[in-house]
């Protein structure tokens, strides 16, 4: 579709809306950037006006977007924020920020399954609860691990064990440290499950945030109550199952923060965590379990924890854009298909080499 014929059309009031929290722009502040009344976007968003033609098309350059994308229609199913599940570190985000990342996983979805064509690269295995008959979360972990065919002991490769079970993980950056992810999973049948992962995490916490994900994807449909705590619960019985990890963590003492130091690269979990393990599978009292919380804040390791664990990269997308590349298409085709500009386009898919593919 040539720009032309694009701007005879109007802007899909519900994507205008998206675009325009994903850039964390307030009305006003769109208004002013495309130099047009504040009243024209509001009456778009609200469907009492039409944005269309010249109008449309600077308001585009201003979201930084393709006229495309405003004029798209969006999603029925799978684009309302019930579908999303959050890892936060904290709840101090700001209602702005909130929906920016929650927009920004929208379009990422929207932008993927484009490039997808409806065609899941890898054939979706992962079993949602209703197919499981398990009580709780620690249980769904082991039925989990079955089906992600884990072997016993640390996970090695947790994220190309859910892209071989169809799942998509896109890493990109959310504008905040206070969100590390955000997970969907739409109920409309060939809707891959995908989790869109904020960039720059150390690895052990990417890998329990991805697990923590995991755990929403598998057991929960819609947000809810108690959701947070099963999912970390989901998480460190995924990545330590207890009697796999129970050897490690007996007897384990107040004093012996070099042992906890040696385990974190072998699980790939923060020390923070296993202490935590170590509580839920009751090798620590309630008592060294508060007398540890005391000692990681003296020796500031609640923060910045000794030891690195690499992060995992994913490779479903990068080897299938690669496949596009090989097989003619020029990046400019892929940023259209993806309805992105196509600076925005390389910034934040990875099209390079695998060495120099996006890190923030």
């Amino acid at each position: 579709m040539t720009a032309a014929a694009s701007t005879e059309k109007s802007a899909d009031r519900r994507m205008l809306v998206l675009v325009r929290d994903a850039k964390g722009l307030s009305q006003r502040e769109l208004a002013t950037l495309a130099d047009v009344n504040q009243s024209t976007i509001s009456k778009a968003e609200n469907g009492l006006a039409e944005l269309k033609g010249d109008t449309l098309r600077h308001v585009a350059h201003a979201l930084d977007c393709p006229v495309e994308l405003l004029t798209h229609p969006t999603p029925q199913l799978g684009l309302d924020v019930s579908c999303l599940h959050n890892r936060r570190r904290s709840s101090r985000l700001t209602a702005v920020a909130k929906n920016k990342i929650q927009a920004l996983a929208h379009l990422s979805r929207l932008s993927i399954e484009q490039i997808m064509d409806g065609q899941p690269v890898t054939p979706v295995t992962l079993p949602r609860v209703a197919q499981l008959d398990a009580p709780d979360p620690v249980e769904i972990a082991a039925i989990v691990r079955e089906h992600l065919r884990l072997p016993a002991g640390p996970v090695k490769d947790l994220v190309g064990a859910l892209e071989n079970a169809g799942v998509v993980v896109f890493e990109r950056p959310l504008g905040s440290t206070a969100q590390d992810a955000v997970s969907s999973w739409p109920q409309t049948p060939g809707r891959v499950p995908m989790l869109v992962v904020n960039g720059g995490l150390s690895g052990d916490r990417q890998r329990f945030t991805i697990a923590h994900e995991l755990g929403h994807l598998v057991m929960h449909r819609l947000p809810g109550d108690d959701q947070e705590a099963q999912a970390d619960l989901f998480a460190a019985s995924l990545l330590a199952p207890p009697e796999e990890i129970r050897p490690d963590l007996a007897g384990l003492t107040t004093a012996q923060f070099r042992r906890l130091v040696e385990l974190k690269p072998k699980w790939g979990m923060s020390i923070a965590a296993l202490i935590r393990r170590a509580y839920d599978i009751d090798e620590i009292s309630d008592r060294q379990y508060r007398e540890f919380q005391l000692r990681l804040n003296r020796l500031g390791w609640k923060t910045s924890e000794p030891i690195e664990v690499p992060p995992e990269h994913p490779t479903t997308l990068h080897n299938l854009l690669q496949s596009r590349l090989r097989s003619g298409q020029a990046v400019t085709d892929l940023a259209r298909t993806a309805l992105m500009t196509e600076q925005s386009f390389r910034r934040y898919f990875p099209i390079e080499p695998r060495d120099s593919a996006m890190t923030a």
